[in-house]
């Protein structure tokens, strides 16, 4: 499914960011969300980042760091912007940090503000994922995936459905991360989880598998995906036999590889 063209602001939202271009503790100004996505609908609104000043940022109680617009009331009631201010200092944070949550949204911001250049650098260093950063992601997601598959043989034999169920969502959280990250993508918000699905190449045919295991919680369609992705993951250094994969879990759960889990592991 192809993705839409980032979608235009509101008239009211355009006036509000030219009253932000006039103060000067406004460094920049962002549009992300649906529109930022293309995945725009009658439902969307506006969603904005105002990056201020730390010392602007500093002077504002919690609740000012918001800025809404509504308008009207009962079915006419709709949303036109929803504005989160933050200091500049946590935009530059992101780009170090291992939540996805801190990524996603930033793969296709739409710039609608920079003072002096830097904001855009910033969400540029923040959208993109490193190259060491994604081979441990890859290492760690196709290991815990395949580790739900196999700790569920033994679970059904044991007859237990519960902890059937969660280790096939431990599986499925696993291949999710695995499959966007194939694509150097950061994983989406769970509410656009259908709509980024369906913009990933997936040239190893993983979608059908991880949709059938969303919607029936099981592991058993992880596994097909695994299968699926063999020749992929081998390229990417990943060993296909047991024994290798053996060694590598080995090697990931040694207490010198601590902090990396930590970033890595699926939780």
């Amino acid at each position: 499914m192809a993705r839409k063209p980032a979608g235009e602001i509101f008239p009211e939202t355009r006036a509000r960011l030219a009253e932000w271009r006039a103060q000067s503790e406004v460094l920049g100004v962002l549009l992300v969300g649906s529109k930022a996505n293309g995945h725009q609908d009658v439902h969307s609104d506006d969603d904005l980042e105002v990056l201020v000043t730390d010392l602007a940022f500093a002077r504002l109680i919690p609740e000012r760091c918001s800025d809404v617009r509504i308008e009207g009331e009962g079915d006419q009631r709709r949303m036109i912007y929803d504005a989160q201010l933050l200091p500049l200092s946590d935009l530059k944070r992101k780009a170090g940090s291992s939540f996805d949550l801190d990524h996603w949204p930033y793969e296709r911001a739409q710039v609608l503000f920079d003072r002096d250049g830097s904001v855009r650098r910033l969400v540029e260093a923040a959208g993109e994922m490193p190259a060491d950063f994604r081979a441990a992601r890859l290492s760690h997601a196709a290991l815990d995936a395949w580790i739900a598959v196999r700790r569920s043989e033994k679970t059904v034999k044991r007859d237990a459905p519960l902890a059937l169920r969660l280790l096939a969502g431990r599986g499925i959280r696993a291949l999710a991360r695995l499959v966007f990250a194939l694509e150097w993508r950061w994983i989406p918000l769970d509410h656009w989880f259908d709509a980024e699905l369906g913009t990933l190449d997936d040239d190893a045919g993983i979608r059908p598998h991880l949709i059938e295991a969303i919607a029936t919680t099981s592991v058993e369609p992880v596994r097909a995906a695994l299968e699926a992705l063999a020749e992929p993951l081998e390229r990417e250094g990943f060993p296909q036999d047991r024994a290798g994969r053996t060694a590598l879990f080995l090697r990931l759960v040694h207490p010198s590889k601590a902090e990396e889990r930590a970033r890595h592991a699926v939780p």
